[in-house]
């Protein structure tokens, strides 16, 4: 209690030296130096309380339910981030905003923020788990194998990587697959919850729906084992677990073909990764030569699928490939820099509403390949510069260098 007779909070703090009230450890002056069994039951009390307080899926939905229409006939479907913004807290009849207000507002995102990385976290750690075991990599595989220098080497060089059965460290494949699960998926997942306005347009294909059983249909260049499958599936699934009326709505059905150079070799990891992730089914392997054209006859079923994509997805391939995606071509006599082969001809035939995302260690394709996209009525909706345009930083723990197009 203060001077004017007020409970303040330190005079309702228990100490975790001798379980006393209204002061810290630091201050207290019992002459016992190891905890009583007060002050241990006092740090036991805080734990358990923090622990409660900290309950921020619990929180989410419990927000989220002042999101439901007034109406029971009607099923909403909310896009968190949005509703947020649009619940932001505004001076009314000139009354000034107070501080808790906005106080209030932004641990509504916090929470949001940490629901979203804890359901990510547990459920990557799982999987994890399950495919070191099913793989059979060892620690000293782990230790063992190369793939940190063959990458470097692949980066340096603008060569994809060697992961074909034709590779003498033959456990790479999976240690990479295994080492990389936790970082690749993590990277999109977290770039999909940025609170912006090009990921609200991400998110909107992967809501749950109201009316009917949706599928997202997902492309994946040089996807590895199912990487973006996993993370697009955790993200759906979360955005259906916190809607108020999620029991009588269809959670978003994602189906992702990757596409990958060595697809033979990926195929039996990617089969794992299904068995273990329990989502076989809507997860394919094909081939795909970002070299060649898309008319080439290896890209049959790529072609095919282009027609009725809805997210195109490329992860840390472009700039390892980017000696064969990048030529030198002379228009009206200006000699200039241009994206070629399977890329140029996807931003050709893309259909309207597509969305691409982009992350690579570098940014340096990507003043081409918005040339190219500006060519064929791509907009784009993310590059470094746009962010700071929005007053954005880049997605805690997400990627550094990406760029998201939209046709």
């Amino acid at each position: 209690m203060n001077d004017d007779g007020l409970v303040t909070s330190s005079s309702r703090r228990l100490c975790f030296q001798c379980g006393g009230l209204g002061h810290k450890m630091c201050y207290c002056t019992s002459s016992e130096r190891v905890k009583n069994d007060e002050g241990k039951e006092s740090v036991k009390r805080f734990n358990d309380n923090r622990k409660r307080n900290h309950n921020h899926f619990e929180k989410v939905v419990r927000w989220m339910a002042k999101s439901k229409s007034q109406e029971p006939s009607e099923r909403t479907v909310v896009d968190p981030l949005l509703w947020l913004e649009s619940q932001a807290p505004t001076s009314i009849d000139g009354n000034c905003v107070t501080q808790r207000s906005l106080d209030m507002h932004r641990a509504k995102y916090n929470d949001l923020d940490k629901a979203q990385r804890t359901l990510f976290g547990g459920t990557i750690a799982q999987l994890k788990a399950r495919l070191t075991e099913r793989l059979n990599v060892s620690p000293e595989d782990e230790g063992a194998s190369q793939w940190h220098k063959q990458l470097t080497r692949a980066v340096e060089l603008g060569q994809p990587a060697e992961f074909s059965s034709n590779n003498s460290d033959e456990q790479s494949i999976k240690v990479y697959a295994v080492e990389k699960l936790q970082p690749r998926c993590r990277q999109l997942h977290h770039l999909i919850f940025h609170d912006n306005s090009f990921c609200a347009k991400i998110r909107k294909k992967l809501l749950p729906s109201a009316t009917e059983s949706l599928t997202t249909n997902c492309i994946s260049l040089g996807g590895g084992p199912g990487f973006d499958h996993v993370s697009f599936c955790i993200a759906a699934k979360f955005l259906h677990d916190i809607q108020p009326q999620r029991s009588e709505l269809s959670r978003n059905r994602i189906k992702t073909e990757v596409y990958d150079l060595y697809s033979d070799d990926w195929k039996p990891v990617m089969e794992a990764l299904g068995e273990c992730f329990e989502d076989r089914d809507h997860l394919t392997m094909h081939h795909v030569d970002l070299r060649l054209d898309l008319a080439d006859e290896a890209h049959e079923q790529l072609r095919s699928s282009l027609h009725t994509v809805d997210i195109i997805c490329l992860q840390f391939v472009l700039h390892e490939n980017s000696s064969f995606l990048v030529k030198e071509v002379e228009i009206e006599g200006v000699h200039r820099k241009q994206i070629n082969g399977v890329m140029r001809d996807i931003l050709t035939m893309a259909p309207a509403g597509t969305i691409m995302i982009i992350t690579d260690s570098a940014n340096t394709l990507f003043p081409y390949l918005k040339d190219a996209a500006n060519e064929h009525g791509w907009t784009h909706l993310c590059a470094e510069e746009q962010l700071r345009k929005e007053g954005k930083r880049r997605a805690y723990l997400g990627p550094k260098s990406f760029l998201i197009l939209e046709r």
